[in-house]
């Protein structure tokens, strides 16, 4: 099977309302990814495109000792005859920031599907999976990055 795809991050927004504390209150980062998939195994039912953000600006997660928050959101899409060309909008909510603890942050962006056949996720690009519905030519890698509130 192969593919041309062409998988971008035009644009991370982040608008933040800083207060003297450096709490700021809660937004979104927006990330705009054009997809360009085409001959996909007529196997999968769905694409997703994920993308998460960490920084230590954000809260910890239950049972998470050190190291900053994560927050993350996943859009799934159906493709269209075996192929998905769109511009796809993730809307990662930010709940709220404390950037006295940095004011930096990490994200990346990965690309999966669902294999209706196997009833389960794969990531595409990934060198390990033995599942020929997950394997796309060329592979995509993940989208990374960094930025500053």
């Amino acid at each position: 099977m192969t593919i041309s795809m062409r998988c971008a991050i035009l644009s991370a927004f982040c608008v933040m309302a800083m207060t003297a504390t450096g709490l700021t209150q809660s937004s979104d980062v927006t990330f705009q990814v054009p997809l360009n998939l085409t001959r996909l195994s007529s196997d999968l039912a769905k694409v997703a495109v994920y993308c998460e953000v960490t920084s230590a600006a954000l809260p910890a997660s239950a049972g998470q000792l050190s190291g900053g928050g994560r927050v993350s959101k996943q859009v799934e899409l159906v493709p269209s005859n075996a192929q998905l060309v769109q511009t796809v909008s993730v809307v990662v909510p930010i709940p709220t920031l404390d950037t006295s603890k940095g004011t930096s942050a990490n994200y990346r962006c990965t690309l999966s599907g669902f294999s209706q056949s196997m009833q389960q996720w794969g990531r595409f690009g990934d060198l390990q999976t033995v599942a020929t519905v997950f394997r796309l030519t060329p592979a995509p890698a993940d989208i990374t990055g960094m930025f500053n509130w």
